[in-house]
Parts: structure tokens; sequence; C-alpha cells
């Protein structure tokens, strides 16, 4: 059996596919592996993987000319390669890679929405209406013999089983945490204000404006807190942060920006909360790994977001306005460390028992079996 991954960039296959896919090797399947060749190539190779150069794909943007390019170079490797299996993660993949596998008769089409992102969030009108066309070409696609939509919050799959069957939905959250690596820190923080940890691509999508509000808020009511925003800009995405706004709120010492980080572990052990108060979510991985990293979880009360976070047990879910914000800040502030500590144990456990990585491959490779002899 040949399964070809179609994802956006070998970065982003490497960060959330590869325990999958390493899963799909070792079970006896032949894994190619489709996507934007950023520099990371020599390591998906090296592991015994073929590797597809796409050269037209991009994840944001519409235009309809370069997007038939798009479709066209995916029609085309899929012809080439004759995949018995093909698994499509994110909006992009999902869309042009269902038509693709349509036009090739691909047996077996796996569709990952990972989130819903800008298309589905915008109140542009435009964007509205790109939105409604998507949707209506998803009823057509996902609805093909042998092709089964994975979901990653209850939320999605709410929305999506209003036209779809239920042996074409599954419900799969996240891409797995290595629980072993995300782990808590053997001596906890001893920060004095408290410091929260933001982790994620700067986008106005991420509640990171209203995050900056709800400091000036407790600034001026005199209630202390650091902030970290670690993550860099995505000029690829319409609501990326620019670069001088990252700098004029790290030197009005609203927060600390550090950018992007490779050590993420080391982050955590630092901070004393991890926030993230995000317009929509497929299933945040920061917070995953937060979660793992046994850190209480200020998150907001959306998609994706309030599948991790229980009000109260192991953290607090807030409304996306500078003023809730702010409250749910310094409710976490009132706890004692005893309460703090607690409250991040159960996000721990937690998270062991529902997102780790053995048991997201497991129903992966369960679905990869479905309907083999298709």
């Amino acid at each position: 059996m040949r399964l070809l991954y179609l994802v956006t960039t070998d970065a982003y296959f490497l960060s959330h596919r590869l325990p999958v896919a390493l899963g799909a090797q070792e079970a006896g399947l032949e894994v190619l592996v489709a996507c934007r060749d950023t520099g990371q190539r020599p390591k998906i190779e090296a592991l015994g993987f073929t590797f597809i150069p796409l050269h037209t794909l991009e994840r944001t943007g519409i235009n309809p000319f370069h997007d038939l390019k798009t479709l066209t170079e995916i029609a085309k490797i899929y012809e080439k390669h004759k995949p018995d299996i093909v698994h499509h993660v994110a909006l992009k993949p999902v869309l042009y890679g269902s038509i693709a596998a349509f036009l090739n008769q691909i047996p077996r089409t796996i569709n990952a929405l990972t989130g819903l992102g800008y298309v589905f969030i915008s109140k542009n009108l435009l964007v509205k209406g790109l939105r409604f066309t998507i949707m209506q070409i998803f009823r057509l696609l996902f609805r093909r013999k042998g092709s089964t939509l994975i979901v990653q919050n209850q939320d999605d799959y709410e929305m999506f089983k209003k036209f779809l069957n239920t042996d074409q939905i599954a419900l799969i959250r996240g891409s797995g945490i290595d629980t072993t690596f995300f782990c808590p820190p053997k001596t906890l923080p001893q920060n004095n204000p408290l410091k929260l940890a933001l982790v994620a691509r700067m986008l106005w999508d991420k509640g990171i404006g209203e995050t900056i509000e709800a400091i000036r808020i407790l600034r001026a009511n005199n209630i202390p807190v650091q902030l970290i925003l670690c993550g860099a800009p995505d000029p690829e995405n319409p609501r990326s942060i620019d670069e001088k706004t990252l700098k004029d709120w790290h030197s009005q010492g609203l927060c600390t920006w550090v950018g992007h980080q490779s050590d993420i572990v080391a982050l955590y052990h630092t901070a004393d909360a991890a926030i993230l108060p995000s317009y929509r979510e497929g299933l945040p991985k920061s917070l995953l790994e937060a979660a793992s990293c046994a850190l209480p979880i200020i998150t907001s009360d959306v998609p994706g977001c309030r599948e991790i976070v229980e009000d109260g047990t192991n953290g607090f879910l807030t409304s996306i306005t500078p003023q809730a914000i702010a409250e749910a800040i310094t409710r976490f502030l009132a706890l004692s460390p005893e309460e703090r500590h607690h409250m991040g144990q159960k996000g721990r456990t937690y998270t062991c028992k529902q997102f780790a990585i053995p048991l997201i491959v497991e129903k992966t490779l369960a679905l990869y079996k479905k309907r083999k002899n298709y």
C-alpha cells in the first residue's frame, strides 16, 4: 500500500505528522510526502520517505490562476505516483487534493481539517462568499466513496455531521503530544510577578491584541504580570501582526517578545501559565504542549480551545475581550501556589489520557486500514 501525505511545508510535516507517518511505515505502508521544500527535505528522506517537492502550493491567498496551477501540479503527482491512500492536511491541501484524488480515482482519501482558519473566521463579505463556495465543494467531495474527513474538535464534528454520514467523519483530537518530552519541570518557577507564556504565530486572530490590552488594564490597576510572546509573524497570512507593532509592545514593557523559539519546553518550564485567547482553532498544539508540561491554561471559550480546558479545573475559559481576559488573568493570579500546581497536574493527567501520540497514531492507522480494498 502506498500512502501519500499532502501538506503545506516540510517543516509542518515534521512537527505535526511525523509520528503517524512513522507508524504507517512500521505497519508496512510505503510513505510519500508532497509539500513545499523549505530545507527539511534531507531529514524526511533520511527517514525512508519519498519526498515530492511542490512548487506552487501556497498556504494562503486567493488567485484562481495560481490555484489552478496548484491543482494541476497535484493531479499530475497523483497520476504519476498512483497512491492507494492520500492524506491531505489543512484547508488548501484538502480542497485541491480532494479534487485531484477524484480526477485520478484514488481509492482512499483522508482529509484532515486541522483548523478552519481565516476563511472561516473573517467577516469580510468576499471571504464569506468564498467560505460558502468552499463548503458547497466540500459537500460534494467529502461524500465520495472511500473518503473520510478528520476533524479535531466536537464543534467542527457537529458542523460537518449535518451533511456527512457518521462513517465518513472521524474525530481525532490533534496530532499527538510526546508527553515524555513535554514534561513538568523538576522544580516550580519562582516568578514575581507571575509569568504568562503565549506561544503562537503572531496573528491578530490568536487574540494577541486583546491580550496586550488586557495587560494595559491590569497595569492601570497596579496588578503586575509578565507576558512572554513567543512566535514569529506570518507574512503569508493576511492577519499577521507586523514586526514593528510587536517591537513597540516590547519597548513599552507590555510584553517580552522573544520571536520564534526552538526549545518550547524550556520556555514553559519558566512560566506559571499558558495563555491563548484565540478566535477559533482546530486543536491548538501549543496549549496541549503547555498542559503536558503541567501548566494551567487561560484560553478562549471557542471551538478547539475549549476542548482542552475545563473552566476552574485545569485553567480558565474567557470571552475574547480585553476586560474578560484581564479578569481571567486576575482569577489565576489570586490562586495560591498549591492551587496553581494542582491545576497544572490536572491538565497534565488529562493530556496524557486524551492526546498522547500512541493514541492518535492508533486512531489514524485505523482509518488507513478501513475499506482498504476499495
